[in-house]
């Protein structure tokens, strides 16, 4: 017996490639000595659509599936997947399968920052879903009682403020103001002790 996997053998795909064809021969084989009626039945039961028959479409009133199959999520749903995919991302190892598995210079010393000062209220990283765009939005930092969010801009958003300028309305809409922080601006603050109270409203 060759211990080479199914792709890789010839022989094996050779012996695949006559089952797949044996296979068909046989539906085709046991479908040509079903009776008429069988036949009919089956021919039929293809037709059938929530259109023609009142039964199917009653079932599918009552299928729950994805939006544009059955029905659209409702909000309560889609609040709820975003929550369960926010916690889901703070596992480390789910943030490595997604390549969001480092977090910036910036990040880390921001959130050390907020820490020495004891500021209260923030999270990092809400999962937000643009239903418009089709867009996951990952804030780096939020402080949903005062409706803020912290962006820490690093070199690549360079070329992304287009981009960002449509998050960032988008955000609007949902009653968010959005504070961006440029690389040079974020090192000038922390290196001068000036610091970010003032742009948390402190």
């Amino acid at each position: 017996m060759c211990s080479k996997s199914n792709n890789s053998c010839p022989a094996n795909r050779k012996k695949n490639s006559e089952g797949l064809k044996n296979c068909g021969r046989d539906y085709v084989e046991s479908y040509n000595n079903l009776p008429q009626e069988s036949k009919d039945r089956m021919n039929w039961a293809k037709g059938l659509t929530k259109e023609t028959s009142p039964s199917i479409a009653r079932a599918s009133k009552k299928l729950k599936g994805r939006p544009g199959v059955s029905r659209p999520h409702t909000q309560e749903t889609k609040d709820h997947l975003s929550n369960a995919r926010t916690e889901w991302l703070k596992d480390p190892l789910n943030r490595k399968n997604l390549g969001r598995q480092k977090r910036s210079w910036m990040e880390l010393t921001f959130e050390n920052y907020l820490n020495e000062n004891k500021i209260l209220g923030w999270d990092s990283e809400v999962h937000f879903w643009n239903d418009e765009m089709g867009k996951n939005y990952f804030p780096d930092f939020i402080f949903e009682d005062k409706k803020l969010i912290i962006e820490l801009d690093g070199t690549q958003h360079r070329k992304t403020v287009d981009l960002d300028k449509i998050r960032d309305e988008w955000f609007l809409t949902k009653g968010y103001k959005v504070v961006r922080i440029t690389i040079e601006e974020f090192k000038r603050r922390y290196f001068s002790g000036k610091g970010f109270l003032d742009l948390l409203g402190h």
